[in-house]
């Protein structure tokens, strides 16, 4: 009876910690959930088709290649869920975040539990493994650190991730204690999950083996069978493989412009930067931008001191295996993005530490507990815990503030450029502060980012949009000569194209469109912007057949059929015109300006009375229309 009463006083101050973990967690949060999307949502999610419909599951099971959800079905999976519930509320995508990063922390909280339980474990922190297991999780919840993957929300990938891999280590620690069959099962199931996640869940087979290492009784570890536990965990890797081979990405991996070791000098000083936002987590960076052309004598300080920092590890995990293998755990999670496998599009990001800041943070919880009751017996425990709880409340107002920076894309992403400042950031704020009516401002943040190509080529667009055109023409121009191979040379063309159409310069205007069609001849409506031009030039049957080839790359589009119409009408081409007008009805009937062409054509043509119901049709769908009306009474003149 004395044990039972013990089981349940134990097992309801699990529940209330626990429950504290997620009351914390949802006060901290509550800030962030009605925030835009920003970034890669728009690709991941605004954009994603394949989160539009949840049957049959090989939809959402099957995200398109170079989006961030590429070889990541399951978190496809849930934005498809998220859609489903709620369309495009943010709220419901960011809540589904938190609730992803509390299971999280739940998981972290069970993990170091257990593990301080384990026999092998020192007997000081036995006494208060749930305790320090509970202020590591909280600690870890509530850092800054972590609020990338909630409030941008794309990054679901990566704490759905980080919770798969907690989950992993948990069951195969519970596989230790007993029933092993289950939850060796369950630890398997859990390390594939996290495969179909994010690619960097590769590390968590060896996590474990690294952990049993350092954590079990080797005669524990032959009663408990691990080896097939191994061997289940390593077949998991068929998962990601087979994922990554379907889908691969053009922007990571040795085929990249960026090598590996450039990739690796770059991420030298960015490791420590990740290790002083651990202690200082002060001026968070939505963007670090693209790697660098480092040398080594660039970062030979910041490479030594990572260099020492892994030999120290390497040190601890041969003489005091636990304390290195937690050092380890931060070197294998951060492996696979911060090593020698480059990704070209971004250097660093603050989410990365996800996981390595679980590691972290119990070692610093470990050894203050240690030092504390080392060299402070006087104190009472609940001065340490109190000074704990007061380090959650300064993190938790840290957090809240970094929630309100994600309050706007122009907020987000002037903290960057503050912070952080390099092209990519310019451009960012620069479309935000567009978006948002602050035209002038967005211009001057283009124009300290023209080191870039890509400056010239938006600020190239938005001149010409605003009416500048010989300055947009020049942007332009300069674009292509920098990044002649660049994805949007032939959006910058095209643009130029019609610059220099309006400009009159029409051979400029005609090569400029004819390269565009030529590079991409599926553009239909790049072939009428050339047919328009060409018909200037007085090249009349290469500009209508410009407007055909519009057309019938657009057979449903009543627009690309209208400019045929007219085009075929200015070059006497009646019959022509007549027909493909009455197409354009037949598909809107309701078009008040095509009513209006094909009476134009068929009065032109000789069918004045032909003409008068179309006349008044357009009358009718625009009464605002002068010119319908004066030709509407001239044709009932006529033919009365």
């Amino acid at each position: 009876m004395f044990k039972r009463g013990l089981a349940l006083t134990r097992d309801r101050t699990l529940v209330l910690l626990a429950a504290i973990i997620v009351i914390a967690g949802v006060l901290v949060y509550a800030n962030s959930l009605s925030s835009p999307f920003i970034f890669d949502d728009q690709t991941a999610i605004i954009d994603n088709q394949r989160i539009r419909q949840l049957w049959p599951l090989s939809v959402p099971l099957s995200p398109l290649r170079e989006t961030p959800v590429a070889g990541r079905p399951i978190v496809n999976l849930t934005f498809a869920l998220n859609y489903a519930a709620g369309g495009m509320d943010t709220r419901g995508y960011r809540l589904t975040n938190l609730a992803v990063h509390l299971l999280a922390a739940l998981t972290l909280f069970g993990l170091v539990r257990r593990t301080l339980l384990l026999p092998s474990v020192a007997p000081t922190f036995v006494a208060q493994a749930t305790n320090l297991a509970w202020i590591a999780a909280l600690i870890w919840m509530l850092h800054p650190l972590q609020t990338e993957t909630i409030d941008y929300v794309t990054q679901r990938t990566e704490s759905m991730m980080g919770l798969f891999y907690l989950l992993t280590l948990y069951c195969s620690v519970r596989a230790l204690a007993g029933r092993q069959g289950r939850w060796q099962a369950a630890a398997i199931v859990a390390c594939a999950t996290g495969m179909a996640c994010k690619e960097s869940m590769a590390t968590a087979p060896l996590t474990v083996v690294l952990f049993d290492y350092a954590f079990a009784d080797r005669a524990l570890l032959r009663k408990a069978h691990r080896t097939r536990l191994y061997v289940g965990l390593a077949s998991t890797w068929v998962v990601l493989a087979t994922l990554m081979a379907s889908v691969p990405r053009t922007t990571v991996g040795f085929d990249t412009k960026v090598s590996g070791w450039t990739y690796l000098l770059n991420q030298a000083p960015i490791l420590l930067t990740y290790l002083r936002l651990t202690f200082w987590p002060r001026n968070l960076v939505l963007d670090y931008g693209v790697p660098q052309p480092l040398t080594l004598i660039d970062v030979w300080l910041p490479m030594l001191a990572v260099t020492a920092l892994a030999v120290v590890v390497l040190m601890l995990l041969a003489r005091r295996p636990q304390v290195g293998f937690l050092g380890a755990w931060c070197f294998i999670t951060l492996a696979p993005t911060s090593s020698i496998i480059p990704i070209a599009t971004e250097v660093a990001a603050e989410r990365r530490m996800y996981l390595p800041l679980a590691a972290l943070v119990v070692l610093i919880v470990l050894g203050v507990y240690r030092a504390w009751i080392a060299h402070v017996t006087t104190r009472p425990h609940h001065v340490g815990l109190a000074g704990a709880l007061c380090l959650c409340l300064a993190l938790g107002v840290a957090t809240m503030q970094r929630n309100r920076e994600y309050g706007s894309k122009v907020s987000i992403l002037q903290t960057t450029v503050d912070r952080r400042p390099h092209p990519r950031a310019y451009q960012m704020l620069a479309v935000a502060l567009n978006d948002a009516g602050r035209r002038q401002e967005a211009i001057q943040y283009l124009e300290r980012a023209k080191d870039d190509p890509v400056s010239s080529f938006m600020l190239g667009v938005e001149h010409v949009s605003g009416g500048e055109l010989a300055r947009g023409a020049e942007e332009l121009e300069r674009f292509i000569q920098l990044a002649p191979t660049h994805v949007r040379v032939v959006d910058a063309r095209e643009a130029l194209g019609r610059a220099y159409s309006a400009l009159n310069q029409l051979d400029q205007a005609a090569a400029q469109l004819t390269e565009v069609v030529r590079l991409q001849p599926g553009k239909g409506p790049a072939h009428a912007y050339l047919g328009e031009v060409l018909l200037r030039q007085g090249r009349t049957a290469d500009g209508v057949r410009q407007f055909q080839i519009s057309a019938e790359l657009q057979p449903g589009n009543p627009d690309a059929l209208r400019l045929l119409g007219i085009a075929q009408g200015q070059t006497g081409q009646l019959d022509a015109a007549v027909t493909t007008f009455k197409r354009v009805i037949e598909l809107d009937p309701l078009n008040a300006r095509g009513h209006y062409l094909l009476g134009t054509a068929l009065a032109a043509s000789g069918q004045v009375a032909a003409a008068v119901p179309h006349f008044a049709r357009a009358v009718e769908l625009d009464p605002q229309d002068t010119k319908a009306r004066a030709d509407l009474q001239r044709a009932e003149s006529y033919v009365r």
